[in-house]
């Protein structure tokens, strides 16, 4: 009988539906859903539970400190329940910190029990996969992911993922830091984002890996006022003219993945996320 050790962060696969859907007191709910629990000897443990657009850096905290403390050779593997929102994000954080572990994240688009509720077949896929693999962080979520692939989903509960060269950071160091996400678009002001208590500035590029022109004005006031500054893209190349003054670009990386990096890479090592991209 395979050992699991299931960790129960809320999310949608914890939630039921009380008019609107409502996080239950039961972050394990799925275990009841499933065909074949009696294969497993399931530890369940719950640092915290919150629907995942809560989860804020004192969350990442406390999960850090959790596996920290872990025995993973007690266990034949990790099961993470998680929400769909933000699962992207945990997922790319625990593949910079635990990718010589075994770890596979999972959620459900719709609280178990309704229609079209995909949480029971992503955990047992989850644990299936985990009999496949000696290593790394995945994502079961109407499919298999690499866990630093993953793209958040679409409206429609779709996840995508990108083919990345990015490895996980070398001696991570957790920092709770400021950084400013910008996303690109039509007749963006540069001028009206605030750098005050900024501790970077990770840039989205367009899918031909491009950037406004005002981005470069942007970039040289960061750098004046030393904040790191990143541009990350899932391009492995970038060829147009107006990006060939871009420095510190990301290349085949996740947004997930790189904002990840930031905050597991401290003061002077943040040259860190360049090498192992």
């Amino acid at each position: 009988m395979k050992k699991i050790l299931a960790v129960g962060l809320g999310g949608t696969i914890a939630c039921e539906r009380k008019g609107s859907i409502v996080l239950g007191k039961n972050p394990f709910k799925v275990l009841e859903y499933i065909n074949n629990a009696d294969d497993y000897d399931f530890t369940c443990v719950s640092p915290f539970s919150v629907l995942s657009e809560n989860i804020g850096f004192e969350h990442l905290k406390k999960l850090k400190e959790f596996f920290d403390s872990l025995c993973f050779e007690e266990y034949d593997g990790v099961v993470v329940l998680h929400g769909s929102d933000t699962l992207s994000f945990t997922a790319a954080f625990l593949f910079n910190l635990y990718n010589d572990k075994k770890i596979v994240l999972t959620a459900s688009g719709k609280p178990l029990g309704e229609a079209g509720s995909n949480g029971a077949e992503n955990f047992e896929n989850a644990l299936r996969f985990l009999e496949q693999i000696k290593s790394g962080v995945y994502v079961s979520y109407d499919g298999i992911y690499k866990a630093n692939e993953l793209c958040r989903a679409d409206e429609n509960d779709k996840f995508i993922s990108i083919e990345s060269i990015s490895k996980p950071v070398e001696n991570p160091a957790l920092t709770d830091k400021k950084v400013i996400i910008i996303n690109p678009h039509p007749g963006i002001d540069y001028s009206s984002f605030s750098l005050s208590r900024v501790d970077a500035v990770l840039h989205t590029m367009y899918h031909s890996a491009t950037v406004p022109s005002g981005a470069f004005e942007f970039c040289e006031i960061c750098k004046g006022k030393n904040i790191p500054f990143y541009f990350v893209t899932s391009k492995k190349s970038a060829e147009y003219e107006s990006s060939s003054f871009c420095e510190n670009i990301l290349f085949g990386m996740t947004l997930e993945d790189a904002f990840s990096k930031i905050l597991l890479t401290n003061g002077e090592l943040f040259d860190n996320i360049l090498k192992n991209k």
